[in-house]
């Protein structure tokens, strides 16, 4: 009986662990990577902590964007850290292209547990661009996704 309980519960905290990495991970259902966006202004901060790297980068009118971008420990093993830290100083004039977040109600149709409600000025970084010296780009995602749209 005991056995029973013990793999029933491993069986549920594996499902319940997969599904929640999947959706943190699927960033099909949080931005739209059909459409791009881009902005340029100065970095108010950076924060290069799990999950992901993100910085605040305020724009000539003031509006705050916030810019998800990779996971710390992937910008390290590409080599970008060190670099990426020195080009998005604050004050730093960038500029970022990447995939608008979809609304909470767009997320919901795909993740009806999600209950957050999001940050309308967030986008995924596909490309920065900081200063003279310092451009990354995602490698392109698959162009079928949005043969359609």
């Amino acid at each position: 009986m005991k056995q029973g309980i013990g793999i029933l519960v491993t069986a549920i905290s594996i499902a319940t662990a997969t599904s929640s990495a999947l959706a943190h991970h699927n960033h099909l259902y949080f931005y739209d990577l059909c459409r791009s966006v881009t902005i340029e202004g100065r970095v108010d901060s950076v924060q290069f902590t799990d999950p992901h790297a993100r910085i605040m980068l305020r724009l000539d009118d003031g509006t705050t964007y916030t810019v998800d971008w990779m996971t710390p420990n992937n910008l390290r093993r590409s080599l970008i850290l060190e670099p990426a830290r020195k080009a998005l100083a604050p004050g730093a004039r960038v500029s970022v292209a990447g995939a608008p977040i979809r609304t909470s109600a767009e997320i919901r149709g795909y993740l009806p547990e999600f209950t957050r409600e999001v940050n309308p000025r967030t986008i995924d970084a596909k490309l920065i661009r900081g200063g003279d010296s310092f451009i990354w780009s995602r490698p392109p995602q698959n162009p079928e996704l949005c043969k359609d749209k």
